[in-house]
């Protein structure tokens, strides 16, 4: 099978499609790779495409009013870039980041509205998926932000494991290039608060951190840390 049509195929948002309609959006597909540390688009820059990870891993994130960097998420194989998708004329909302040399695929706006004046079938398909996608998406934000600093880290690692961690007898290995720094950002406090809460689980025997990352050895004990 094309890697274009089986990345294209594993998106949330073009589950609905069926094949002649995958190989529709294929056909308008560019592929881009960026190494790490280079800037996909900055915040506020007009937005002419939407992006989808063929594998690696990026960055979203804003700067707030003094000058901080504060990390929305962090983005890997089969995820889509801006969430806000095709049908919004807004401005690109936070700048992305690559972290480890990635791979994409690129749809240009302007491409994929010539494709649904064609193909209509492909908007009212992919609209409803958004739809869905954008009430689980306000849900999960109101459970995550009404929950403590060290919960909403709890939660970061666990979801990082399941999504990227490689798997052994002895537990999960996490080997993605983020700092204490990315992890304040990602849960909203400052970095000594996420050093103290790091250093108490490692004391827990819960986590081992080291250059290469972080290992977690047990993700139902991390679960329940308080």
């Amino acid at each position: 099978m094309d890697r274009k049509i089986e990345t294209l195929r594993n998106i949330p948002i073009f589950s609905g499609l069926d094949n002649d309609e995958l190989h529709y959006v294929q056909n308008i597909a560019i592929k881009r790779s960026y190494k790490k540390k280079a800037i996909v688009f900055l915040e506020g820059e007009e937005r002419e495409a939407v992006f989808f990870i063929q594998s690696g891993i990026l960055k979203a994130y804003k700067i707030d009013e003094d000058g901080n960097e504060q990390v929305i998420s962090l983005l890997h194989d089969g995820d889509m870039f801006p969430h806000v998708g095709f049908f919004d004329a807004s401005p690109y909302p936070a700048t992305v980041e690559v972290v480890q040399d990635v791979e994409l695929l690129v749809v240009l706006i302007n491409d994929f509205e010539e494709l649904v004046m064609q193909q209509p079938q492909i908007a009212i398909k992919v609209m409803k998926i958004m739809g869905k996608k954008i009430l689980d998406l306000q849900q999960r934000v109101q459970d995550f932000i009404s929950k403590d600093v060290t919960h909403r880290l709890v939660e970061v690692l666990i979801k990082l494991a399941k999504e990227q961690g490689i798997k052994n007898k002895e537990g999960i290995s996490l080997q993605i290039p983020i700092t204490n720094q990315d992890f304040a950002n990602m849960v909203g406090t400052s970095r000594e608060s996420i050093n103290r809460i790091l250093n108490q689980m490692k004391k827990n025997k819960l986590i081992l951190t080291d250059r290469n990352g972080i290992f977690i050895y047990d993700l139902e004990k991390l679960q329940n840390f308080q």
